[in-house]
């Protein structure tokens, strides 16, 4: 195994975390001893019985008796707990369902136990809840949460695992709505409705936010771009003291939002400083904000550039790496791309990319690429994830990892296998070669030619750069080239004549957003998609 050490990219942050020093020396053996703790609980369910849990003994054994999964081999037995089966594949209380976004297919159902949740622990939010300039600030969230606090939340209730997290540290205490701007009934949504309104008027009503967090960091870029498009229309409604109705809220979160203490002085300074436009909006709304946190990749650097223009220099905190499935890393600094496997809310395995072995963390080595196997508190056994690592290093014998993209989100017309982060990269060079900053895009099979090629569609960020004086023609010869340049297996199979030059449209920001609403997406956490499969 080659070991490339980041201690001293985690001293600053390892106080946070002393779980990773715990183990950073031991992880081969908290790792089995997690497998073991996981098949004890689960003997007697149906699927221990028939896979010997009870006479497993070791990491070999397990292998041996349980074959690597995927979604459809747990779709039935979920089907089963849902209409009221118990001990099929956990025998630990469920707290509620969890569904997926849906980014590569339909939304899946996953179980999650309380078991789960806590050993999940306050770790998501560990960082965030104190880290402001002020200790007088309110953190604001951005991200849509559906959940009623004046209910117990049920084994039936279906949730975004963000939701049920969030709500779980509520329920326990851990989590002090009260200094999150806008309370508990402002944060937790039972119902649908316009949550972003809801938000800028949060936002704006509150000077002292010290830190603004979402789930995903391409949520502040759609709460920004809503920013400028409405900021008139939610101060006029602040000013009169109205809500309208067909916004969606109830009675209750009608009232909280109109409680909201906000001063004519502060309405008047918000209206003055976004009429002056938008450049480092944050800072002159909210001068008390120390960081901006969501979820982010090398892959969605295009969208992080875009933000930038409203945050400025400040930092960035990529809060974790999760799925529904489970809490697997935490980052290693501000600023990082790179997550350190968080020990103890799984067993983990990992197959090798090409070769499909399975390793356990210590076979891993640094610069090659992996898809994570993992068995969970929640009845998940050896499932494969589907997403694709990168490992960057290590701490200790804790392996540190880079996203790079969903299995089944690469676009593979003859072979070359076109994947995000490559995407991404192509359109930074494209924005960089023609001092054109791109604020969205994304890219699809385009199966109408012969042979077949990509279509992509760009919206450019300066809104006094019309489209149409861009030629498409001469912008996809340049795209093509980048493409080519990028990708050696593109390159030969342009030169074969098997794929046809990639073909370019652009769009207004408007016209893109109109685009992006006809595809699915759950409210208030929504990834960038740059792989669409039809427009």
């Amino acid at each position: 195994m080659k070991y490339t050490d980041i201690k001293a990219d985690i001293k600053n942050e390892s106080a946070l975390y002393p779980e990773l020093d715990l183990y950073r020396e031991s992880f081969r053996e908290k790792n089995e001893s997690v497998l073991l703790e996981i098949l004890r609980r689960n003997r007697t369910t149906e699927f221990g019985s028939l896979h010997g849990f009870s006479d497993i003994k070791n990491e070999a054994q397990y292998k041996t008796a349980v074959p690597v999964s995927v979604y459809s081999d747990y779709r039935e037995m979920i089907r089963r707990m849902r209409n009221g089966a118990k001990d099929i594949i956990t025998a630990d209380p469920v707290y509620c369902c969890l569904v997926t976004s849906g980014s590569t297919e339909a939304g899946k159902l996953f179980p999650i136990t309380t078991k789960a949740l806590e050993i999940y622990g306050d770790v998501m939010d560990r960082y965030l809840a104190g880290r402001s300039k002020k200790e007088e600030g309110k953190r604001f969230f951005l991200s849509f949460l559906v959940a009623d606090t004046d209910k117990k939340c049920r084994e039936e209730d279906v949730m975004l695992f963000t939701s049920s997290y969030y709500r779980y540290l509520y329920e326990q205490g851990i989590l002090n709505v009260e200094k999150i701007s806008g309370g508990r009934y402002l944060n937790f949504f039972p119902n649908a409705c316009d949550y972003l309104y809801a938000k800028l008027w949060i936002a704006f009503a509150d000077e002292n936010i010290s830190s603004m967090e979402s789930v995903y960091l391409y949520d502040f870029l759609i709460f920004f771009q809503y920013m400028e498009d409405h900021y008139d229309e939610v101060l006029s409604d602040m000013e009169a003291g109205r809500i309208p109705s067909e916004k969606g809220f109830s009675e209750v979160e009608r009232k909280a939002l109109l409680d909201l203490t906000v001063s004519e002085e502060r309405l008047r300074a918000v209206r003055r400083e976004c009429g002056k436009g938008f450049l480092n909006i944050v800072e002159r709304l909210w001068n008390n904000v120390g960081i901006i946190s969501g979820i982010g990749s090398k892959a969605f650097q295009v969208e992080e550039i875009s933000i930038r223009k409203y945050i400025g220099e400040l930092p960035v905190w990529h809060y974790i790496y999760a799925a529904s499935e489970c809490v697997m890393g935490v980052p290693v600094k501000q600023d990082s791309y790179d997550y350190i496997l968080y020990p103890g809310t799984a067993y983990y395995e990992f197959r090798e990319e090409n070769t499909d072995r399975i390793l356990g963390g210590s076979e891993l080595v640094t610069g090659q690429v992996y898809e994570p196997i993992i068995t969970t508190f929640s009845g998940l056994y050896r499932y494969a994830m589907g997403d694709v690592l990168k490992v960057t290093g290590f701490y200790g014998e804790l392996p540190v990892f880079r996203f790079l993209h969903r299995k089944n989100l690469v676009m593979n017309i003859a072979g070359e296998k076109l994947d995000m982060e490559l995407l991404d990269r192509a359109v930074r060079y494209w924005a960089r070669d023609r001092k054109t900053p791109v604020w969205q895009y994304f890219f699809c099979e385009d199966y109408k030619v012969v042979p077949a090629g990509y279509h992509g569609v760009i919206a450019p960020e300066d809104e006094k750069m019309s489209p149409w004086t861009l030629d498409e023609e001469e912008e996809a010869r340049h795209f093509d080239h980048l493409l080519c340049l990028l990708s050696r297996d593109y390159d030969e199979l342009r030169n074969l004549g098997s794929i046809s030059r990639v073909e370019l449209s652009f769009v207004d920001k408007s016209t893109f957003m109109k685009i992006s609403s006809r595809r699915p997406s759950m409210s208030g956490q929504t990834k960038p998609q740059h792989i669409w499969r039809s427009v």
